[in-house]
């Protein structure tokens, strides 16, 4: 699936980015959706900070986000030790002893907080020694008002003053004469929408359960816990364990423990690569749910004829082959999640190796590129029927699975 996100930079004097405001959005027009704020406050957490590395976002930049009165108090904001976020209390907040308690939590888990929207008041100012940054509307105050809150604030040194709404150059110097440090408005930068793929809840799990198996010792328990909190997962296991034992007189397995041992590490580590790629390409084309396992059936029957040894690497190789197309992401930054043998990861990201070589000769032959393909056969010494054939076997596997869905 895809998240949404509007930022808007906050600059300095030199125009570098202190951070961005994250503004919740559910698709690419930039208006905010009709959802009640604390919601959208908790999507935008769980998809930008939770789903995904935040740096692929902002870079290095400042986070700043708005946090309702509810959420702080709920502790909601205290689950987030991201050293780049930065709490936005509104203006709508209650200034009293609870909230005060909850902004020093903050503080002593390193978390920066931003008064937003402020409006002097006596009630706020317990809150300063705590608060990193200031914000004032521009529309809300004069500059003589805010010039002469700088100047007061002036002994709390770790205090920021931001300039909200900078429509004009001229609304720009007279806050920097004002003492104003940073700045945000549309004289600067209109809120721009970012559209980011993230894993699903399923997907995630998928890939923690590939972290899992491919450790060197397998954690069961840990194993055990990721099955039985997915229902869909344990479904699919003990099909695949029983499609494996099918034709044996041993009783059928039935159990999420008894199919756990009956598959073994080796088969483990295969029945979640399948998973994790069904997963991700349940909502592409037929072509794309079908592809991933063609590809992954003839790299193994490929690497079973020139380097044997590697079957099972070849196996996984062939299946990841289409990952970067599936998740909409470099293909290093996806595998910055799995765990994976070297000689994959080098095949993946650099086509190296014999499995880079595999993965180059399939892509040829794909592509038509007959030429390249007949100099890659006569390099490892295969003809080219034989080549035919791991491909004709592959198509036939691969249609068997998806029939078997």
């Amino acid at each position: 699936m895809h998240s949404f996100v509007a930022r808007q930079a906050i600059l300095d004097e030199q125009g570098n980015p202190l951070g961005y405001e994250l503004l919740f959005r559910t698709s690419l027009e930039n208006r905010f959706p009709n959802i009640d704020a604390e919601q959208a406050t908790r999507r935008l957490m769980a998809e930008q900070f939770l789903s995904q590395k935040i740096e692929e976002l902002v870079g290095n930049a400042l986070c700043f986000v708005n946090f309702p009165d509810s959420l702080l108090r709920q502790g909601l904001a205290e689950s987030f030790r991201q050293p780049q976020l930065v709490i936005e209390v509104l203006e709508s907040a209650i200034p009293d002893q609870a909230l005060l308690e909850h902004v020093k939590s903050l503080k002593e888990l390193g978390i920066k907080v931003a008064l937003d929207d402020y409006i002097p008041s006596p009630e706020w100012e317990m809150f300063f020694p705590y608060a990193d940054f200031i914000k004032l509307d521009l529309r809300a105050m004069s500059m003589a008002d805010c010039s002469r809150l700088i100047r007061h604030c002036q002994k709390y040194p770790q205090l920021r003053f931001i300039a909200e709404k900078v429509e004009t150059q001229q609304e720009y110097k007279a806050a920097q004469e004002a003492g104003f440090e940073f700045f945000q408005g549309y004289y600067f930068q209109q809120p721009k929408v970012v559209s980011r793929r993230i894993l699903t809840t399923s997907e995630m799990t998928a890939f923690e359960l590939l972290s899992v198996v491919n450790s060197k010792e397998v954690d069961f328990n840990k194993l055990a816990h990721l099955f039985s909190s997915d229902l869909s997962l344990t479904y699919n296991l003990l099909r695949y364990v029983n499609s494996l034992h099918a034709g044996s007189r041993q009783q059928r397995i039935d159990n999420l423990r008894g199919a756990l041992v009956y598959l073994g590490h080796q088969q483990l580590k295969r029945f979640t690569a399948l998973v994790i790629t069904s997963y991700i390409s349940k909502d592409k084309g037929l072509e794309l749910q079908r592809l991933p396992m063609l590809r992954a059936k003839w790299c193994e029957l490929l690497a079973e004829k020139i380097c044997p040894e590697l079957q099972e690497e070849a196996f996984i190789c062939g299946l990841f082959s289409l990952l970067g197309v599936l998740l909409e992401r470099p293909m290093a930054e996806i595998l910055e999640h799995i765990a994976l043998a070297e000689p994959v990861r080098q095949a993946l990201l650099e086509r190296k190796g014999q499995l880079g070589f595999l993965l180059s000769l399939m892509h040829d032959y794909e592509q038509a590129n007959w030429e390249k393909l007949q100099l890659r056969l006569d390099f490892i010494k295969l003809s080219e029927e034989s080549c035919s054939q791991c491909y004709q076997e592959a198509v036939l596997w691969s249609q068997q699975l998806a029939d078997a869905e």
